[in-house]
């Protein structure tokens, strides 16, 4: 018997490649000739995927291939249009999807962020040797970041080699001879480097991009500058990765889908079932939608349709993936609101490039639409329709559910004393230290002037007490400066729960009593109903 030559990976694409060619030429006019060639492509992909261990991608081309089979044994009666565009055009879209996924094995993507012991994201921090570094330490802290500091290029190799950060901070004047700028390319090729400097010049910031550095901060760093910073781009997606909601009725293909997404750091999760898209929307807020166009139950802009009635849910892109080829379909689909069109077999690095960009740029345009300006948290009609959803979720699931109103004391002293600019800088501190410390699934918004609001599902009462105490003791150990001059700021809160409130305007109405009595107590404090 003679025996089969396996196909490498390369190969089997411009098998699947060739199949779907040969495929849609038989969508389009039925060829007996025509069949025979693509029943004998379908038949080599079947044999050799099942020598490499490909069990998904075999049984998809057996079944393809007893279509073909079956009507190639009735000249007579060849398959109808309605057929070719059905039953033959569904088996060759995923035959030729899974021929052409599968030749992605362990691409490189973005890592998870290293952390430290205490669950801190862990920075390695080149800066000048006489400079009390103690200070910087402990704030960084405070939003979540554990800094080593280094002053010798032999430790910092060191410390690359056991571990590598979530980013190396490093100070340079862009001298000759500067240690920092002889190893910036090795430290840049295996995680970001972010470099600060007295120098603000042109050069000096080209030569900050030459060196492969993903942030280039003024001295003396400021704190805040540097967390920004580190929220977003690469090391952002590390820390809070792109959510992509996957729906395709096959979960063959939805399984590769999500594996080659994973690879490239974003969090996807896959469903078959469309009835459950609206509340996996609700429960995962992905960043956008990849849609099979074509699935048993109902269609894609059916679904689509649903998802748009939902006035929260109403700008989230949604890009279908289809085996639909013609033109005038796939307009009359971007017409309904559809924001991309990806036909299959779609290769992955198309895929890839489309879905990440998209998404980025609709988490970007969802931060000016939905967000204060100043602080970028959630503003107060958002985080409403926010709060309103959490609590009928959790009265659906039998969970608890806590609010937290909070508000900065003496604020207005701060302003009369410091100026506006400084106040200013207060909320954003806060913005961004409650941003850092809180868990994903938390939702926190600006509720107005310096009164904001945290949505924590999931959590009864006592533990929101103990979350939001240890909060404002650590937000009282950050240092506030206002030109040279230094201060620290405190903040009161008050918290109800769904334990004594039934509907979410209950609840703001008794996270404002509780705020009142905490501010009345002395302020700086926490007060919860019955706590």
């Amino acid at each position: 018997m003679k025996q089969t030559v396996p196909i490498q990976p390369g190969q089997r694409v411009h098998l699947a490649r060739e199949i779907d060619r040969i495929g849609y030429m038989l969508v389009s006019r039925w060829e007996q000739p025509l069949a025979a060639h693509l029943l004998s492509l379908v038949l080599r992909l079947e044999t050799s995927v099942l020598d490499a261990g490909l069990g998904d991608i075999a049984a998809e081309a057996r079944t393809l291939a007893g279509l073909l089979q079956q009507w190639l044994q009735q000249p007579q009666a060849p398959p109808s249009e309605q057929q070719r565009y059905g039953l033959l055009r569904h088996h060759l879209g995923i035959v030729s999807q899974l021929g052409l996924m599968e030749k992605q094995t362990g691409a490189a993507g973005l890592d998870a962020l290293p952390v430290s012991a205490d669950g801190n994201a862990r920075l390695y921090m080149w800066l000048p040797p006489d400079l009390d570094t103690g200070s910087l330490q402990r704030q960084l802290a405070c939003f979540g970041f554990e800094a080593t500091m280094l002053s010798q290029a032999a430790k910092l190799a060191r410390a690359l080699q056991t571990a590598t950060p979530a980013a190396v901070v490093a100070f340079t004047e862009f001298a000759d001879g500067d240690p920092v700028v002889q190893l910036a390319p090795a430290i840049s090729s295996s995680c970001p480097l972010v470099l600060t400097s007295p120098r603000r010049d042109f050069p000096a910031r080209l030569e900050a991009v030459r060196l492969g550095a993903s942030g280039f901060l003024d001295w003396p760093l400021q704190v805040n500058r540097l967390v920004d910073l580190l929220s977003f781009g690469d090391i952002g997606e590390r820390r809070d990765p792109l959510r992509v909601l996957i729906v395709e009725d096959m979960a063959s293909l939805a399984g590769l889908y999500t594996r080659v997404l994973s690879e490239h750091g974003v969090e996807a999760c896959s469903e078959t079932r469309p009835e459950r898209v609206p509340e996996l929307i609700e429960r995962l807020s992905p960043d956008l939608i990849l849609m099979d166009m074509y699935m048993p139950q109902c269609n894609g802009i059916e679904l689509a349709k649903v998802i748009r009635q939902q006035r929260l849910l109403d700008g989230i892109p949604i890009v279908f993936l289809s085996v639909e080829k013609r033109q005038a379909v796939q307009l009359d689909a971007l017409t309904l609101g559809i924001d991309g069109f990806l036909t299959k077999p779609v290769a992955p690095e198309e895929l890839v490039v489309t879905v990440i960009n998209r998404a980025r740029r609709y988490r970007k345009l969802r931060s000016y639409i939905a967000n204060d300006s100043l602080t970028g948290l959630l503003n107060h009609s958002h985080l409403h329709g926010q709060l309103e959803n959490a609590v009928l979720r959790a009265q659906r699931e039998a969970k608890p559910l806590s609010l937290a109103m909070l508000d900065l004391d003496y604020f207005k002293a701060i302003n009369d004393t410091y100026g506006h600019q400084a106040g200013d800088q207060v909320l954003l501190n806060l913005a961004r230290f409650l941003k850092e410390r809180l868990r994903r699934t938390d939702l926190v918004g600006r509720y107005g002037g310096e009164e904001f609001a945290i949505v924590l599902s999931g959590t009864p009462q006592d533990k929101a007490r103990q979350m939001m105490d240890s909060l404002r003791r650590d937000f009282g150990q950050i240092e506030q400066r206002a030109e040279s001059r230094a201060f620290r700021q405190t903040f009161s809160v008050g918290i109800s729960s769904l334990a004594t409130a039934g509907d979410a305007i209950s609840l703001v109405q008794q996270a404002d009593e509780m705020l009142y009595r905490a501010k009345a107590g002395g302020r700086d404090r926490v007060e919860s109903r019955g706590g």
